[in-house]
């Protein structure tokens, strides 16, 4: 393992910092401190750098009981702004953010799942970009400090590379230089699953959880791992992959080019397809339209429609034993399901899934683990873009 810098320390310890006020939140340095681990002195001296930097603002505020006032911290709204991008296969989200982390805007484009020419997807994030920032009233390109773009499958962040992304047969596709091509915002890209994950320890339920799982429900699928407070990313940044382990052996074609894989059975199109074994002709259909037809499956199960029950029920086994492996391998303590699939649905979709979590998880990590379905408002993908676009283009 490559030894840390000092340099590497400080930053860290700043983003450490940083990360403790997200949220809202108001804290004294004694509160930082306690958070982190270290004394008051080092939170105080790091507090400082931030504070200098435009990032922190502090008050004073009287104790109840006289004396002498505590000194209150929060995280300084305004300028500059970040934008958070969440690409799928059929849209693309963009989301803009002061830093603060408070969402201001939202711009959303449909992207039909043919549309998979790199070209083309690129104009869709940089008219999305750009429009989230045009539709902000008094704000322009230079009060933008970065882009975070998430992108499907598996992203060489460094190199600025989408290296495969099986749903549109991409591979080595360079992603942030044809960004650059026509916007010249600073961006950065990284993998829903990351970006997700890091949103429900920062924002969600999983910021009072040492070891946590964020599972992400969509046209793909995959998990985040928190392990022991720490976002896992693994050797090559694929840590999560998750939709492309294998659930039945020699089973359904999965877009990866494998089969049986966890998401050809779990995906939205795999949703949709079990719709459609149980009513061919289910009103609920909407062709060419995954969202539209599972928002419109989603309020039929609330209403308890047969068709839709039944179609929840079954796309439930495969979702639970799926995720009873995920609890028996990674055995943490809170299991958060998340993505526009499990948001379109909400507890409905947790209250079929847990029986099968429970039939196939080995009995002591079971009793250990926790499920609850993401209640974060903003969309957790841009969301945690946002963020690490402020880490690494903001903070100092």
């Amino acid at each position: 393992m490559r030894p840390r810098l000092s340099g590497d320390l400080r930053r860290a310890n700043r983003v450490e910092v940083m990360r403790s006020f997200y949220g809202g939140r108001t804290l004294t340095r004694g509160d930082v401190a306690a958070q982190l681990g270290v004394s008051v002195a080092t939170a105080g001296t790091i507090i400082g750098e931030l504070t200098a930097a435009g990032l922190l603002a502090e008050t004073q505020s009287p104790r109840s009981g006289g004396g002498r006032p505590a000194s209150q911290l929060t995280m300084r709204a305004g300028a500059p702004y970040l934008v958070g991008v969440d690409l799928a296969e059929t849209y693309v989200i963009a989301e803009i953010f002061d830093q603060a982390m408070t969402r201001v805007g939202h711009f959303q484009t449909p992207v039909a799942p043919t549309d998979d020419d790199p070209d083309s997807v690129v104009g869709h994030v940089v008219d999305s970009v750009q429009g989230v920032i045009a539709a902000l009233d008094g704000v322009s390109a230079a009060d933008v400090a970065g882009v975070g773009v998430s992108l499907p499958g598996q992203v060489d962040r460094e190199g600025g590379v989408s290296v495969h992304a099986p749903n549109w047969g991409w591979h080595g596709v360079p992603f942030t230089s044809l960004f650059h091509k026509r916007c010249d915002l600073p961006v950065l890209l990284d993998n829903p699953l990351k970006a997700i994950t890091l949103a429900e320890m920062m924002f969600g339920e999983a910021g009072d959880h040492d070891d946590a799982v964020v599972v992400n429900l969509g046209t793909g699928v995959g998990l985040g791992v928190v392990a022991e407070g720490r976002l896992l990313r693994g050797r090559t940044n694929t840590a999560g992959e998750w939709g492309h382990t294998i659930l039945v052996a020699d089973g359904l074609p999965c877009h990866c080019g494998s089969r049986g894989c966890v998401e050809a059975y779990v995906g939205a199109a795999a949703l949709l397809d079990l719709l459609t074994d149980v009513d061919p002709d289910s009103p609920l259909l909407v062709p060419g339209d995954q969202a539209a037809t599972v928002a419109r499956l989603a309020e039929a199960v609330a209403s308890a429609d047969p068709v839709a029950v039944a179609t929840l029920e079954r796309f439930a086994r495969p979702l639970g034993m799926a995720l009873a492996n995920a609890v028996n391998m990674l055995n943490p303590e809170l299991l958060v399901v998340g993505g526009w699939v499990s948001a379109a649905f909400g507890e409905p979709l947790l209250a079929a899934v847990e029986p099968v979590v429970k039939q196939f998880s080995l009995a002591v990590p079971y009793d250990a683990v926790t499920l609850a379905a993401s209640r974060i408002a903003d969309n957790p993908v841009s969301l945690g873009m946002a963020v690490l676009a402020f880490e690494t283009f903001v903070l100092p």
